[in-house]
């Protein structure tokens, strides 16, 4: 409770994850005397299926925890007050769940977007997104492994992948009265996601191996973005909105007339800047690329090593002009494919696993399959460094 009311009056902040389920306990320790008693709230099973319902429909309400402080115990987290709804996202088989963390985020798996309680009046507060912890992680997800087949078959692996990931969400999908458009948007990747790796395989089947791995660009970009909204879906998707609706500086602008609103509402000047520039930060977080990249646990200096490979590849820059000086001469047009095929099957094969281990851990398992974890978290078949 004491953890909850620092975030309520904006003493500290809370953190929107994604967490195993099966690190979580629903229920909390009470302390008598030197012991700990568990206890858990009576749920009725209406509550729950009233949950599931939404769930199916497109919700994703996050549980929120904090660090049990039995060390005895096996589950890592509590969930005093979400019981009905941990036991929805149990029984529906969703095991990576959006969570809320109250604490320090330490040893996560999964990045935290920071939101923080700030004044905006003489008496409201509201929650906005004030910072991000990333993630680094030293394993990364891949269907291959070290060993990778040759470029025709991998891809044609990553397509399948992909197809059967959209299918799954067409199955866990339930429409309604009500239309929630999450599951929507983890629809319209997965298509996104196929077609671009169609379209990769098309070219790698012409011999156009540089043209084709410049496809992996929108590919990253695709993920990092799908990878803000898997993390807070609640939270982050207005922004996302907004982004796609207005350049920034249109958003700044209307920022700044807002911050103007608070002060007579009565904020301080201090506080009004808080808000103003918490809109903004989460604006950027969800349209600009390195901003997203901050995020992405594969790391910054992953992010500018492949980033500046791909763009100088797009852009055809100086560096990328000087390998086809001889081509005139020799007439050998196949520069340096080569590099160009293992890029492509490495992060095609990173990033449609990532993608596909984070929609399957959100859409419940079927009954035929078992979660794939590695250290309580939803990972792909194989792990490299």
């Amino acid at each position: 409770m004491s953890l909850y009311k620092a975030f309520l009056i904006g003493r500290a902040p809370a953190h929107n994850t994604r967490i195993a389920l099966t690190s979580i306990r629903a229920g909390f320790w009470s302390t008598k005397g030197n012991a700990f008693e568990l206890v858990i709230d009576d749920v009725p099973q209406d509550n729950v299926e009233y949950v599931m319902d939404m769930v199916r429909l497109g919700d994703r309400p996050a549980l929120h925890v904090y660090e049990s402080p039995n060390k005895a115990d096996q589950f890592r987290f509590v969930c005093p007050d979400d019981v009905a709804l941990h036991a929805a996202y149990s029984i529906l088989g969703v095991t990576a769940v959006p969570a809320v963390l109250f604490g320090k985020p330490r040893g996560l798996i999964e990045s935290c977007i920071s939101t923080r309680s700030l004044k905006a009046g003489s008496q409201e507060r509201i929650s906005l997104c004030e910072s991000i912890s990333p993630a680094t992680r030293t394993m990364v997800p891949t269907f291959f492994g070290s060993d990778p087949p040759a470029a025709g078959e991998a891809l044609s692996v990553l397509i399948a992948a992909v197809r059967g990931a959209k299918e799954k969400v067409k199955r866990f999908h339930r429409g309604g009265a009500v239309t929630l458009h999450y599951h929507h948007s983890i629809y319209s990747v997965l298509l996104r996601a196929e077609q671009t790796l169609r379209s990769i395989k098309l070219l790698c089947e012409a011999g156009l191996y540089l043209n084709a791995a410049t496809l992996v660009r929108p590919l990253y970009e695709l993920l990092l973005t799908f990878y803000v909204d898997w993390l807070a879906p609640t939270h982050m998707h207005r922004y996302m909105q907004i982004a796609a609706l207005c350049k920034e500086s249109h958003w700044k602008s209307q920022c700044d007339s807002d911050r103007v609103h608070y002060i007579k509402e009565g904020a301080t000047p201090t506080e009004a800047k808080l808000i103003r520039d918490a809109h903004v930060f989460s604006f950027q977080l969800c349209s600009v690329v390195s901003e997203k990249a901050r995020l992405f646990p594969l790391g910054e200096k992953h992010h500018r090593d492949l980033y500046s490979f791909l763009s100088d590849l797009l852009h055809h820059d100086y560096s990328i002009d000087a390998r086809y000086t001889h081509t005139l001469e020799h007439g050998d047009e196949a520069v340096f494919d080569e590099d160009a095929v293992t890029t492509i099957v490495r992060w095609a094969d990173i990033f449609t696993a990532e993608l596909v281990s984070q929609v399957e851990s959100d859409i419940g398992l079927e009954a035929t399959e078992t979660p794939l974890s590695n250290g309580g978290n939803v990972r792909p078949p194989n792990l490299r460094e």
